[in-house]
């Protein structure tokens, strides 16, 4: 019985396993492994088969290879929906993809175009680059393309123009440029377009406005400019218009009162000027606006009173005269207000204290006066009234909600009993004229600075972070972990700061980061930074009458994310006084995780305070969902400046000692100097001391034998030496001109002693004896120009592939050291192969600072052929150098010459080569044909970074990120060929 029972089992287990096999056969395995849902006839015996180019297509955007998609090409739950009906029932064909936040790679495959019954395309959230394939016009049902998220490039392209069954278009958060198409205004169903958080340019076109089933248009954060064009106002089916962080200018169209369906309205962080207009009254489902940062000019009229279902208003920064409090009474929703720094004076009506679901009050920085209520009725639970004239009492309620700030305004008293509880986010700095009340004592500081005497001459706080010892000065911790609505005072009570705001667009409120990763130079001061939302002031207190060098140290260590053009952008003022308007860390300082100093000549008053302000007015980038947003600092230095305990009169008459002082001192100078220059003097060594005396140079180079001339370079010669211990070096003799001076002058500050794999190191100068010496280590005398057109064939056959590589990626690391990772910012100013050094092992040195110049010096008079176009016109800045690192790639992967003759008399110049090559989409024709093998991705991805170096200095990459494409980083974007037909 058992037996017969175990083979009716056995005899089951394996029909199910047929039936398996059958199934799995006849369903066809690419259609059950491609498909997640599939639409058919269930009357059909077998599901009809996935038509090949389709199945083609989802594994080249898996990047999966074979027909029958392998297990770890798995593609998930509801991803692709295929349609069964189409052909009439022959095949299968896709109509959905959903690969969104797959990790996808590489550029999209031009064979998406077979795909001809798509609806619906979501690939946002991956890593795919490049370009929008031309193949795309073939999406005749395409409905839906979501490509949001990616490192796509390019400008958009016209022909999704004539893609008329598009609906919805997001390309958010790439890499797009140049202006939106005014095709996109062919297409006659669009609903909504999003092209925010891009690079786009140009002014909105104006043929949109015919787009009349747009519903939502979003535009955040590119570089978009002009009027906003009046034709916007034709879109009244719209109900989202985000235009925020452009450039924006001239008025709010009035046109813009036809658009009776909006429901979200921001243009914050603009340009736009003049008064608000009255446009909003038609707006009845308005429930979001935000017309922050720009230029609108006060008064604020009321015409805000109609907007029943607002829940947000957000106005800031007006300017011009005084305002009345706007009419708010019919906004009964109200949850969110800012009317800061609106230049308001009025008293706040009652009804705004009770609105029910208010629970955000901003309308700090204004003229308010008047009391506040002692009893309300809502649910607020930040309220910024800072820097007012609000007088009376401070009500006890205000001791309740989570975050308040009443500082700087003129309250009699605090309505708080003094047992009371204090509510430690309730800023009373400043608040009240009664110097006697208890409660208000808590952030007061004692101005009187012990009774008249003033003690501190110097202040240093490290922001944001611990305690810490830099070049021999103690900066103060700074780590108290609340901003919201805080005033801190130091233990010494020599300093304090006030910090109020709530990161309304951020995914979470943090005060303190310590997130730096600079290693150079004062990295300690730059690991940590203390930011806020709108308002930091930082207060020096007791501090002596005078004239002090202020040093604020900032460095980006937040940054808002690689999609930002706008960035964190903030305004300093130092004692009521505006020194930075806009300002925006990264870039001035030229990239994140770089330090940047901006120092100012202070005065203070008797008084004793210095006041330092940090504040946001709504320009730059939040980037929804962003960490942290607003301004942004890393450490305070404050010294006396020289001479600025004494009175202005005084300070005149030395002025005008010190200028006849300086000037006989000059004559002398000249003179001593006609001295040295005469040969009179023996010798004046200048840096770095030790050994490198003018005499023993001499001796090294057997009194500069002509023998030992190895090479002429910028304004002198170079000769070879050993020095009594051994050591080789290089000792260049400068020439008697201005030229030659003003070089010397500017090596010895700018370079001397600098140490880099990729840089001959200047070891020593002197002057003496009629000489300007410059002494560097001896590398050899090869250098890329002789390996590459020299007559030595033996070092040219050893330029391999390879060594090439290391090449540039050896002279992109020098480059970025002296750009950035050097004490001072250098910028080189003549890279050419004759100034790039081999040493033994064909690793790149680079050679002859004869045209480096500091940042914002003079223009240089570099080798033109190499030097960048825009020189001639303009300072030199670090992108001159990048476009000659782009040209010397060319050069190394090529094998050619920067000018190459041609039958005819006529030349042709690499460059524009290079340029042609790469608009003909042949690009690769430029590799050196002698190499006998190479790695075809490195030269493809070298030549097309050479291509963005040689091209406008916006375009151009910093030498930092050059290095990181180099060395092949993950997180680096591939610099991909641009696709014929694109």
């Amino acid at each position: 019985m058992f037996m017969h029972i175990y083979r009716v089992f056995i005899s089951l287990l394996l029909l199910l396993v047929l039936l398996e096999v059958t199934v799995e056969q006849a369903t066809h395995s690419p259609l059950q492994r491609i498909c997640t849902t599939t639409l058919y006839d269930p009357k059909l015996p077998n599901i009809p088969p996935l038509a090949k180019e389709d199945g083609d297509v989802i594994n080249d955007l898996l990047e999966c290879s074979g027909e029958i998609i392998s297990p770890s090409c798995s593609i998930g739950s509801n991803s692709v929906t295929c349609d069964c009906y189409l052909e009439n029932q022959t095949r299968c064909r896709v109509v959905h993809i959903d690969f969104s936040n797959r990790q996808l790679q590489g550029m999209i495959p031009p064979e998406i175009g077979n795909l001809q019954y798509l609806e619906k395309l979501y690939l946002n959230g991956n890593n795919l680059h490049g370009y929008i394939p031309a193949s795309f016009t073939n999406l005749d049902n395409l409905v839906e393309l979501s490509l949001c998220d990616n490192s796509l490039e390019g400008p958009i392209p016209p022909f999704l123009g004539r893609m008329t069954s598009l609906k919805r278009i997001y390309l958010c958060k790439n890499f797009f440029d140049q202006p939106i198409p005014r095709e996109l205004s062919l297409l006659p169903s669009l609903e909504y377009l999003d092209l925010s958080y891009n690079f786009l340019s140009g002014k909105i076109p104006a043929e949109l406005g015919h787009i009349k089933s747009l519903i939502g248009l979003y535009l955040v954060d590119n570089q978009l400019s002009d009027v906003l064009p009046e034709q916007l106002g034709n879109l009244v089916n719209l109900e989202e218009l985000y235009l925020q962080s452009n450039e924006f200018f001239g008025p709010l169209p009035l046109s813009f009162k036809s658009l009776n369906k909006l429901r979200y309205f921001n243009v914050r962080g603009n340009n736009l000027s003049e008064s608000i207009p009255d446009i909003f009254e038609q707006w009845q489902d308005l429930r979001i606006m935000n017309l922050m940062g720009n230029n609108f000019s006060a008064p604020l009229h009321g015409q805000f009173s109609k907007l029943k279902n607002l829940t947000e208003l957000h106005i800031s920064h007006l300017v011009g005269g005084s305002s009345s409090f706007p009419d708010l009474s019919g906004t009964k929703l109200l949850e969110v207000l800012t009317l800061r720094n609106c230049s308001i004076a009025d008293r706040i009506p009652v009804e705004i204290w009770n609105l029910p679901d208010l629970r955000y009050l901003d309308l700090s920085f204004n003229s308010l006066f008047g009391a506040i209520p002692e009893a309300v009725n809502n649910s607020l639970k930040y309220i910024f009234l800072k820097k007012n004239n609000l007088n009376e009492t401070i009500p006890a309620w205000m001791n309740s909600p989570s975050y308040v700030d009443v500082s700087e305004n003129l309250f009699r008293n605090v309505g708080i009993s003094p047992g009371q509880t204090l509510n430690p986010d309730l800023n009373l700095f400043e608040c009240c004229s009664n110097g006697k009340d208890e409660v208000a004592k808590r952030d007061l500081v004692d101005f009187d600075c012990k009774d008249g005497t003033q003690f501190n001459d110097r202040l240093y706080i490290n922001c944001g972070g611990e305690s810490v010892l830099v070049d021999g000065r103690v900066y103060e911790a700074d780590v108290n972990p609340r901003g919201e609505s805080t005033f801190f005072k130091s233990n010494g009570s020599n300093w304090g700061y006030s910090s109020m705001g709530n990161f309304l667009w951020a995914s979470r409120n943090r005060y303190t980061v310590n997130d730096g990763q600079i290693h150079v130079g004062e990295a300690q001061l730059y690991s940590s930074a203390r930011l806020s939302p709108i308002s930091l002031k930082y207060y020096g207190f007791c501090l002596k009458s005078g004239v002090y060098d202020v040093k604020l140290h900032f460095a980006e260590i937040a940054n808002i994310g690689s999609h930002s053009e706008a960035g964190r952008l903030f305004d300093v003022d130092i004692q009521g006084e505006n020194v930075l308007r806009n300002f925006s860390i990264e870039k001035d300082a030229e990239g994140v995780d770089k330090a940047k100093t901006k120092e100012f000549a202070v005065p203070v008053d008797n008084n004793g305070r210095l006041e330092i302000h940090l504040y946001w007015s709504g320009k730059g980038s939040v980037l929804y969902p962003s960490v942290y947003y607003g301004p942004l600092i890393s450490a305070i230095t404050v010294t006396p400046a020289r001479d600025s305990n004494v009175s202005t009169g005084v300070l005149a008459g030395i002025s005008v000692f010190a200028l006849l002082l300086l000037t006989t001192l000059f004559i002398g100078f000249t003179w001593s100097f006609k001295d040295i220059w005469r040969g009179d003097l023996e010798l004046v060594e200048l840096y770095p001391g030790g050994l490198y005396d003018y005499r023993k140079i001499k001796a090294a180079t057997k009194s500069f034998d002509i023998a030992n001339r190895i090479g002429e370079g910028g304004f002198g010669t170079v000769y070879k030496g050993t020095l009594s211990n051994g050591t080789a070096v290089a000792v260049k003799k400068l020439s008697r001109t201005k030229e030659g001076m003003w070089e010397f002058a500017e090596k010895s500050r700018a370079i001397a002693g600098m140490k880099h794999s990729n840089i001959v190191t200047l070891i020593g100068c002197c002057v003496g004896n009629n000489q300007l010496l410059l002494i560097y280590e001896y590398i050899g005398t090869n250098t890329l120009e002789d390996a590459l057109f020299g007559s030595n064939d033996e070092l040219r056959a050893r330029l391999d592939w390879p060594t090439r590589y290391r090449i540039c990626l050896g002279l992109a690391e020098g480059l970025a050291f002296l750009h950035e990772g050097s004490k001072q910012e250098i910028i080189h100013g003549d890279i050419k192969p004759a100034n790039i050094l081999l040493d033994d092992d064909l690793n790149p040195k680079i050679y002859d600072f004869g045209f480096a110049r500091l940042y914002h010096k003079q223009r240089p008079e570099g080798t033109m052929s190499y030097t960048a176009p825009e020189v001639k016109d303009r300072p030199l800045e670090a992108s001159a150098d990048v476009y000659s690192f782009g040209v010397v790639t060319l050069i190394i992967v090529s094998g050619m010459k920067i000018k190459n003759p041609r039958p005819g008399g006529e030349t042709e110049y690499l460059v524009d080569e290079a340029q042609k090559k790469d608009q003909r989409g042949n690009l690769m024709d430029l590799v050196d044909r002698n190499l006998m093998s190479y790695d075809w991705t490195e030269a493809e991805m070298i030549l097309r970074l050479a291509i963005q170096c040689i091209d406008s200095p916006s375009i151009r990459p910093t030498m930092s990120k050059i290095v990181k494409i180099l060395k092949k980083e993950p997180s680096i974007r591939t610099i991909s060929i641009k696709p014929e037909g694109v």
